[in-house]
């Protein structure tokens, strides 16, 4: 395996955590409450990631490019665009400003395209309808989410009698709606990972074939990335979501899972966690009918509009220094 083979570790480690911290999102309140073994939830969620990603994914990685021609991205700069990714979301994690790792992703393959073609060179018409599904994407799951509690509220009241079934509705709802979600997290995910790679020809020539050996390449990673280091983000999440009763949790769960969905008919990589605190609100809403906590909600909102453009100036950063280092070692 050549040098630009071996420059793919980058996404790797996103992939990695994407599975130890976004798969928090899909099993975390069953976990911590008990309802769901640790070891199965991260079983299941590295099976239906992969399987989401393989499946669903490939269509992701080509759409995702703002580098001019497909194939433009060399492989160094593919390793740019993700440790330029992976420092934002370092920084920001560290300054506790909520972060997206998709978003990051999109900032650094812009910050990329910028270095080496200059501004001509991004989409910026398909930047806009990212933005645009960002910002849609937490109201929606707010939206979303409340249908979902008023409507099954009404399923279940009406056909489930006894505690006991309600239980088992639970139970059943947040196994398959979190296998449903974690393959929805696969398919709309898996393209942060690994995308620039793609389009640098590490995996061959940019296309559908191509594109499935890199989803399967960044899926395995995030699958790692559950199965290794997820507890304590698990845990954590769903400590911190423990008010929520098990019918509320499992409503969240399907509602991201949905957002999921539909953005990755959209060709639009999205965070599971902006899914998720939009349900939240959406849950606020049906049970206090209030927003929650504006002054956090505002913090949130904000690290989502900041982080692909610190992302985007990381990447003109690292390639400004590795374009010089280059002219140095060469004079």
């Amino acid at each position: 395996m050549g040098w630009s083979h071996l420059k793919i570790i980058g996404g790797l480690y996103l992939g990695w955590g994407i599975g130890a911290n976004d798969s928090a999102n899909i099993f975390g309140t069953a976990v911590a409450t008990r309802i769901i073994p640790y070891r199965l939830a991260t079983i299941l969620i590295a099976v239906f990631v992969v399987l989401g990603a393989v499946l669903q994914g490939p269509a992701q990685y080509l759409s995702l490019d703002f580098s001019g021609e497909a194939g433009d991205t060399t492989s160094t700069e593919a390793l740019l665009a993700t440790l330029a990714t992976a420092l934002t979301v370092t920084v920001i994690t560290w300054l506790a400003i909520p972060a997206s790792t998709s978003q990051a992703a999109v900032g650094g393959l812009m910050g990329i395209a910028v270095s080496s073609a200059g501004l001509g060179g991004v989409h910026w018409d398909r930047f806009g309808a990212m933005v645009v599904c960002w910002a849609l994407n937490p109201v929606l799951s707010a939206v979303v989410c409340y249908f979902f509690l008023f409507l099954l509220g009404k399923i279940v009241n009406r056909w489930i009698r006894t505690a006991i079934g309600r239980d088992r509705f639970c139970l059943l709802g947040l196994l398959g709606f979190g296998c449903y979600g974690a393959y929805a997290l696969g398919a709309n995910n898996v393209v942060v990972t690994t995308a620039a790679y793609f389009h640098s020809g590490t995996f061959g020539p940019p296309t559908l074939t191509s594109a499935r050996w890199a989803a399967l390449a960044g899926s395995l990673s995030i699958a790692v990335g559950a199965l290794t280091y997820s507890r304590k983000v698990m845990t954590t999440v769903g400590c911190r979501v423990t008010p929520l009763n098990p019918f509320s949790a499992l409503c969240v769960v399907l509602t991201s899972g949905v957002a999921l969905n539909i953005f990755t008919l959209l060709h639009i990589p999205i965070s599971s966690s902006q899914a998720v605190v939009g349900s939240l609100i959406g849950v606020s809403v049906y049970d206090r009918g209030g927003f929650g906590n504006l002054g956090e909600l505002l913090k949130i909102f904000s690290g989502w509009l900041l982080t692909p453009f610190v992302a985007c100036l990381a990447a003109l950063f690292l390639a400004w220094g590795a374009h010089h280092l280059h002219i140095v070692l060469l004079s």
